[in-house]
């Protein structure tokens, strides 16, 4: 396990990591510095990495270092567009070594005004573990219908389909279990499981308790692998039967994915001195380290991050023994 890893988890055990003090439900523009893609794609923005792909089409996502994205897909079968954590292949890291993983988000178009020929879309989280292959979604809206139909399909396989239900953040979801075998993070043709959790009331807007539903699916039996691979917010979108004519656009104008002991309700307070010239380490969500900066008098430590590195974001900072999130808007 690489030192970024080691501290980002300790980190996450020391204070709990607060999403922007502002209302994000009320938010609708994307900010931060943005990449373009145009293909299929895996790449880091800022402190985040995203993913485009798509089996065919004409195809772009706009991702942004606050964790947005805008994603847009013309005559496809099947289109994912994500932005969040990539903790890489094998990485030997279980759920519970995580930290507590929260996902906020922010849905521009919730009646998907701008789809033509969709016959499944899913918003919401999403991710991979391995050892075993475990793809895995939490879904918070859809379109047009609500998946209820994952794993009836699949002969032969008595833990498929509605395994149960759990309730996260006030709600309740369905669980369901598919086992199929298609192209992968580990290869084409490869088989692995997929777990749904599948929210009974759509929203568009709100907080996701990732490690609540990880632990709602092991009460009932299911387990995820011993090697977390991701977890980022999910637009996805495509038909069945594939006629390779699916269009549309989804936008998240807020987007965010990162680790806490608690829900995200206010800023840890540890003590950090602002005096003159004393030294700050900064490190991004992920345990990273940015660089140092110099405190200087009568600028608070959000000025004096934004200053040094001019991204929006919630940075850690460690100054001597003492630690906290500082956001920059």
């Amino acid at each position: 396990m690489n030192n970024s890893k080691l501290f980002a988890i300790g980190f996450a055990s020391v204070f709990a990591t607060a999403a922007f003090a502002q209302d994000f439900c009320n938010t609708t523009t994307h900010s931060g510095e943005s990449v373009t893609v145009t293909s299929n794609d895996i790449n880091d923005i800022g402190s985040y990495n995203y993913e485009l792909w798509a089996d065919i089409g004409n195809n772009s996502a706009t991702f942004y270092t606050d964790g947005s994205f805008s994603c847009e897909f013309n005559n496809v079968n099947d289109y994912l567009c994500r932005e969040g954590i990539r903790y890489g292949m094998n990485s030997g890291l279980k759920y519970t070594d995580l930290g507590h993983l929260y996902a906020d988000f922010k849905l521009t178009d919730p009646k998907f005004s701008s789809y033509t020929n969709v016959t499944y879309s899913y918003i919401g989280v999403y991710g991979w573990s391995q050892d075993p292959l475990i793809e895995w979604y939490i879904v918070d809206n859809w379109s047009p219908y609500r998946p209820n139909w994952i794993g009836k399909s699949t002969e032969g396989c008595d833990e498929c389909g509605l395994r149960g239900s759990i309730t996260v953040d006030g709600a309740t979801y369905e669980v369901y279990v598919d086992k199929v075998q298609r192209g992968s993070i580990e290869g084409d043709n490869t088989p692995f499981t997929q777990y749904f959790s599948v929210r009974k009331s759509k929203r568009s807007c709100g907080t996701i308790d990732i490690t609540a539903h990880f632990d709602g699916w092991k009460s009932l039996g299911l387990e995820l692998g011993n090697s977390m691979y991701e977890a980022k917010v999910l637009g996805e979108a495509g038909q069945y039967p594939e006629n390779g004519n699916a269009s549309g656009t989804i936008d998240f104008a807020y987007a965010k994915v990162y680790t806490g002991e608690t829900a995200p309700t206010a800023l840890h307070t540890t003590k950090i001195s602002t005096s003159n010239g004393l030294a700050l380490q900064v490190f991004d969500m992920q345990g990273k380290l940015l660089g140092s900066a110099n405190t200087t008098p009568n600028a608070d430590l959000s000025t004096t991050i934004k200053n040094k590195f001019h991204n929006a974001g919630i940075y850690m900072v460690k100054q001597g023994s003492s630690m906290k999130n500082v956001i920059v808007k």
